[in-house]
């Protein structure tokens, strides 16, 4: 304690050296400065790390379609209920339809046949957003992406040539790589609607269970009047062309895969499952047509009618006596009255 006394009597003393030791504590403290690696640091960039990480996670980058040489038509339902349409929801159980495929490739479109919904509307939103799943509608693996917009369906009916109002096929084009096998069952699946509306579309839809492969979430016994397309990726044409190339250099006889692709016939309807009208005619409200001389004295008409005919004629051929006799009275009178002088 005497110790810090003492320096400080002589700091007050000698007034020079206290501003020598003042101004060397100063670039001390100003050097520690420079050299200290935490100042260096700024928080800002790690701001700005941390926004770029959730534009990252909002905006997910899109999906290509995919590269294929062939095309193909796959899978069809073509019989639809006449006045009867149905729409997507996104939400479980309501949002899907399956098929199940026949051919190996990757999936390139879906078309269903149907029309634009009204708008304005409380129920029906812009569009619909969706994947494809592999064996199950809520659990199997994600395949891919498509979307669908009130303003596609438009654009492609009236390309058509049809009106706004009126029911043609819509294409819903894949993106990315979606494998397709045989005989495996896949579900066209919808997850999102814009204008948080609950539906979207008006598509046709059969009754009866056209298709059995595959059903709508409607109905067990409903299908959507659908068509699949598959592409094969250059890779698949080429492992496809060696496996022909070896069966045939081993005698073997095996089917080739088409070389062109397969012409999507837009112009082609479904088929109605509605009756048309028939109109039956009551027999007994007949009015029977007319014969002419030439067919009653060919005998064209029915046994019956030659049989009443006959009889009309041979009645007013034959006389009975009694009127044979007034017509020779008759007659006699005659000549009495008006006798030719």
């Amino acid at each position: 304690m005497f110790a810090y006394k003492k320096i400080a009597l002589v700091l007050k003393s000698y007034p020079t050296i206290r501003f020598l030791l003042f101004f060397s504590s100063l670039l001390y403290l100003l050097g520690c400065a420079e050299d200290d690696p935490k100042l260096d640091s700024s928080p800002q960039p790690n701001k700005q790390e941390a926004v770029q990480k959730v534009e990252i996670s909002e905006n997910p980058i899109t999906l290509d379609f995919p590269t294929v040489y062939i095309e193909e038509l796959d899978q069809s339902q073509e019989f639809f209920k006449e006045q009867h349409e149905t729409s997507f929801s996104f939400v479980n159980k309501k949002n899907w339809f399956s098929y199940t495929s026949e051919k190996k490739g990757v999936l390139t479109k879906v078309l269903l046949f149907g029309k634009p919904n009204y708008k304005p509307s409380d129920h029906y939103g812009d569009s619909m957003h969706g994947f494809i799943r592999k064996g199950n509608p809520d659990k199997g693996p994600k395949l891919g992406e498509w979307s669908l917009s009130r303003d596609d369906i438009i654009n492609q009916i009236m390309a058509q040539g049809l009106s706004e109002r009126e029911a043609g096929w819509i294409t819903i084009r894949m993106r990315g790589e979606i494998p397709q096998e045989v005989g495996q069952t896949y579900f066209f699946v919808c997850d999102k609607i814009t204008g948080e509306k609950p539906w979207f579309g008006a598509f046709a839809f059969g009754e009866g269970n056209p298709y059995k492969p595959g059903r709508f979430w409607l109905q067990k016994d409903h299908d959507l009047v659908f068509r699949t397309y598959i592409g094969k990726t250059p890779e698949q044409v080429a492992l496809e062309q060696k496996n022909i190339t070896n069966a045939k250099e081993l005698a073997l006889d095996v089917k080739e895969s088409p070389t062109t692709n397969f012409k999507t016939n837009l112009s082609s309807k479904p088929i109605s499952q509605t009756p048309k009208p028939q109109i039956q005619f009551n027999q007994t409200n007949q009015i029977p047509k007319p014969q002419t001389p030439e067919e009653m004295s060919t005998g064209l008409g029915s046994p019956s009618e030659k049989t009443e005919e006959l009889n009309f004629i041979q009645a007013q051929e034959r006389n009975s006596p009694i009127e044979q006799n007034n017509t020779n009275q008759k007659n006699s009178l005659f000549n009495r009255l008006f006798k030719k002088e």
